[in-house]
């Protein structure tokens, strides 16, 4: 009974909708053409939405499984290289490092070639007995050298710059090269010529942890900038005892490049240390010269006409002192000077021009050299290793030239340098005696040194900025 009713009320339905369907199409077929088409599209647009629904929800399974195949792990056995083939490759590597340094009064080729770390006798051997090569015994000081060398000391090229022209957007310089040819172990060549280098200017800042030089590493600052570093501001900070674990450096300087390939550091322009609660700045200025010099922000000249230290950077083991225990008789005595402790063969310089007027042996003092500077002024450098080539009685030297090396010799326990100052034939301490200042810019130079500082004191207060905002937690 149910059965028959439903399909009476399916046979109703069919029939109103067939007839439904023929009144539609009767009315539609009365409309005109052009609205038919707006309709039509009005149509299609509107179910586009939809259309894009479903294809959504056809695609998610496809998806759902992407996902679990990417979570499959991959398992791939890789056949390793053993051990022996590993060495023979880093054997068979030949890593080299590049060494700079600047050329000292009196060094022979064969103590150049020691503090280069070259170790071979080839080498030194061409190079001292070859024709072409026979520029690099003459060497002056100054010089600027590079070398390139294995880690067993083999040479692979050694580099020696001129002077040339460092003024104007393009320096020069000439370059003399020694290099190992391809023909063999033994063979070499010498090629000289000139080369234009591009000047560019590098900013660089660093934190002091451990030591300035660990520090200027840390940042990629190269040692002959930091070297300058401590020649801008040795007279105004005791780099031995002055700098402490925080400290910061903001440098400013030259980088020399030569055919778009860095080819080493030029001349610190800029340089500013913040050493506990005070500030230290130097800038670079010619004063009229080609010398030139570094002067505070106020144009007062920062050298000295006597340097601070006879070593670079080293650090005080005893101090001047009036009464003091000999580390080897025993007995209470003065200690009328400064002990540097150094290693052995470390370079001693002379503090400021003066003429020698002892260079040898005396008793306790070992190899010992001795400078009268001015009517005031008299020098000792003691204990050194060796006196440097050439120094005698008489010669005049100029400051920073070499006077030996750092040594043991005489009364000594180890290898330092004995240091003593003289004002008027009576010893004063190094470390705080007053040392007479080069002479301050002229009145007419101040306005230019302004003009020309204006720009590397915008530059270093960015630097500042940049340090305090890095410092900053997040």
């Amino acid at each position: 009974m149910p059965l028959s009713i439903l399909s009476k009320r399916l046979a109703i339905f069919a029939c109103d909708a067939r007839l439904g369907f023929r009144l539609v199409s009767r009315r539609w077929k009365q409309v005109n053409r052009a609205k038919r088409k707006r309709i039509e599209l009005a149509a299609v647009v509107s179910l586009l939405p939809l259309s894009a629904a479903i294809a959504a929800l056809a695609a998610a399974p496809a998806a759902f499984e992407l996902d679990q195949s990417q979570m499959l792990p991959v398992i791939e056995s890789i056949t390793t290289p053993s051990v022996t083939d590993q060495v023979t490759q880093l054997l068979a590597r030949e890593d080299s490092h590049l060494r700079e340094v600047r050329v000292q009064r009196g060094e022979t080729l064969a103590a150049l070639f020691g503090r280069l770390g070259i170790s071979d006798a080839a080498a030194l051997r061409f190079a001292q007995t070859d024709v072409v090569a026979r520029p690099l015994v003459r060497l002056t000081p100054g010089r600027f050298v590079q070398a390139s060398i294995t880690a067993d000391g083999s040479l692979h090229w050694v580099k020696v710059h001129s002077a040339g022209d460092l003024d104007g957007a393009l320096a020069t310089t000439r370059i003399l090269t020694l290099e190992r040819s391809a023909e063999g172990a033994a063979g070499f060549r010498v090629a000289e010529n000139d080369v234009a280098l591009e000047r560019r200017i590098e900013l660089k800042t660093g934190e002091i942890r451990v030591s300035l030089f660990g520090a200027t590493d840390e940042a990629e600052v190269p040692d002959a900038v930091a070297q300058q570093l401590i020649d801008a501001l040795e007279n105004e900070v005791d780099f031995h005892r002055d700098l402490r674990r925080g400290d910061r450096f903001r440098v400013i300087y030259e980088a020399l490049y030569a055919s778009g390939e860095y080819l080493r550091a030029g001349r610190l322009l800029a340089v500013e240390l913040e050493s506990g609660s005070k500030r230290f700045s130097a800038y670079w200025f010619a004063n009229g010269s080609k010398a030139g010099g570094f002067y505070a922000a106020d144009g007062h000249s920062l050298k000295q006409a006597f340097l601070r230290s006879p070593l670079e950077y080293t650090r005080v083991s005893s101090g001047f002192s009036s009464s003091r225990t000999h580390p080897i008789f025993g007995y209470d005595a003065a200690h009328r000077g400064v002990d540097y402790a150094a290693a052995a063969g470390t370079n001693v310089r002379s503090i400021a021009e003066g003429v020698v007027t002892f260079a040898g042996w005396q008793r306790g003092y070992g190899n010992v050299v001795e400078i009268r500077h001015d009517g005031k002024h008299a020098t000792l450098y003691a204990h050194l290793e060796s006196v440097a080539p050439g120094l005698r009685q008489g010669l005049r030297i100029g400051q920073g030239d070499s006077v030996g090396t750092v040594g043991m010799t005489g009364w000594a326990t180890g290898p330092h340098l004995h240091f003593e100052l003289k004002v008027h034939d009576m010893h004063v301490n190094p470390l705080t005696a007053e040392l007479p200042s080069a002479e301050p810019l002229a009145a007419a130079q101040l306005a230019n040194f302004a003009w020309h500082t204006a720009a590397l004191r915008a530059q270093l207060a960015l630097l500042a900025r940049v340090s305090i905002a890095l410092d900053r937690p997040r």
